[in-house]
């Protein structure tokens, strides 16, 4: 039995024929972008961008073994897969619609993907499970070129990490605190929602942030008006009562509830369906950061990168 696992691994790499793929309804297929990987809830790849009948098409690609199983899973009930542009399957079985009743456009991959591959396959997953396919194997690696294969990954990544805070450091005008408050945001969503709290912190300019960060209340109305302009849907949340005493001129009511939460609304900007404990960034975790940041601007990027490993 095929499983789906192998599938994403075909369409990642595109270990199949990919200069004739034809749709099941005759479309033209073609792949500029198979997209990136996606582990978490959702699409099972995202911005990709394929060609169908010379029509250039952005968004995110499906894969499943039986093109039923879209109905299987529910996915015709999530919003999260509304923007599905292409649905990869092993055998087409049921014809897929979309909210709006237009057929999302499917291709059987089994059509073209070389028999010796598969025939691989099927012998490599029959054999007993093991850790890993290659473990008998890697005993036979040279202990240098083993040592400087992870140390070079490491300086890789490193390198990597370097560049992107140098290149936030130009934009923010060689502000080593505007840096450091959008990389503490990245990481409060951790890497599911680390790029929506990103987003979230990039779209404002950080001077407001300082201007009122000596006024809890100036704050906690700043992080509402924010977070209403990125989110469909506020969770509700307590306000603990070392908090909400400051707060003398202020009802409950009128408090926002918070701030950063995936939701019913906005699952393709937040998730927490897989996410244990919920990455949520609640009132105290952002209210009143402050911090001593002479030592950034001492380490250097390559030091505030190591941080954020």
């Amino acid at each position: 039995m095929i499983k789906e696992d192998f599938l994403h691994y075909l369409w990642n790499f595109k270990l199949f024929e990919v200069s004739k793929l034809v749709s099941s309804n005759k479309e033209s297929i073609q792949i500029i972008n198979s997209g990136i990987p996606n582990l978490n809830s959702g699409p099972d790849f995202f911005n990709a961008k394929i060609s169908i009948d010379n029509q250039v098409w952005a968004g995110n690609v499906e894969i499943h073994v039986k093109s039923s199983d879209w109905y299987v899973h529910n996915h015709e009930n999530d919003i999260a897969y509304d923007n599905v542009i292409l649905h990869v399957v092993w055998e087409d079985d049921v014809q897929i619609f979309r909210k709006d009743n237009s057929v999302i456009t499917t291709i059987e991959l089994k059509k073209y993907v070389n028999t010796d591959l598969f025939k691989s396959y099927k012998k490599l997953f029959s054999k007993k499970k093991v850790w890993i396919n290659c473990e008998n194997n890697i005993s036979q690696i040279n202990d240098f070129v083993w040592g400087n294969w992870k140390e070079r990954l490491y300086l890789e990544r490193l390198n990597d990490k370097s560049k992107h805070i140098l290149n936030l450091l130009k934009e923010s005008n060689n502000n080593w605190e505007a840096v450091l408050f959008k990389l503490l945001a990245k990481n409060f969503g951790l890497k599911v929602n680390g790029n929506s709290f990103f987003n979230m912190a990039n779209s404002f300019d950080f001077s407001i942030w300082i201007k009122n960060q000596n006024k809890l209340e100036n704050q906690f109305k700043f992080i509402e008006s924010v977070s209403m302009s990125h989110l469909d849907f506020i969770n509700t949340y307590k306000i603990e009562n070392k908090i909400s005493s400051k707060l003398k001129n202020i009802t409950p009511e009128k408090l926002p509830q918070l701030v950063l939460i995936s939701s019913k609304k906005s699952p393709a900007l937040y998730k927490i369906n897989v996410v244990i404990p919920n990455n949520v960034v609640f009132l105290n975790d952002v209210v009143g950061l402050k911090f001593d940041y002479k030592f950034i601007s001492d380490k250097g990027a390559e030091g505030l990168a190591t941080v954020f490993v």
